[in-house]
């Protein structure tokens, strides 16, 4: 692993401190994690689906991240355990990710 990857419980922990690193967080890909993503300036973020949800709200950051030119991805949440950067980044499975990503 490299200096840049930072795993953090929610989303809401990163800051303007965290700019320019990988972020791997237990939150859902919803929008708003997605706006707390890209204020805090990271380079790519890593986030868990939570279902989908009715519209694929739970990964609709994800997506949005596209418009700022961050790669994004979600964890399939029955993959690892949601909240819980930790167990995601070991035992996580990608379900989807966005343009920048790929």
């Amino acid at each position: 692993m490299t200096d840049d990857l930072l795993l953090l419980p929610s989303i809401t922990d990163a800051d303007a401190d965290h700019r320019g690193r990988v972020v791997v967080s237990g939150s859902h890909g919803g929008l708003y994690p997605g706006y707390l993503a890209a204020k805090a300036g990271l380079r790519a973020v890593v986030l868990n689906d939570a279902g989908g949800g009715l519209g694929n709200a739970g990964v609709a950051g994800i997506h949005a991240l596209d418009q700022t030119g961050m790669a994004a991805a979600a964890v399939f949440h029955q993959s690892a355990r949601i909240g819980d950067a930790g167990d995601m980044l070991a035992r996580g499975v990608i379900s989807t990710m966005n343009a920048a990503a790929a």
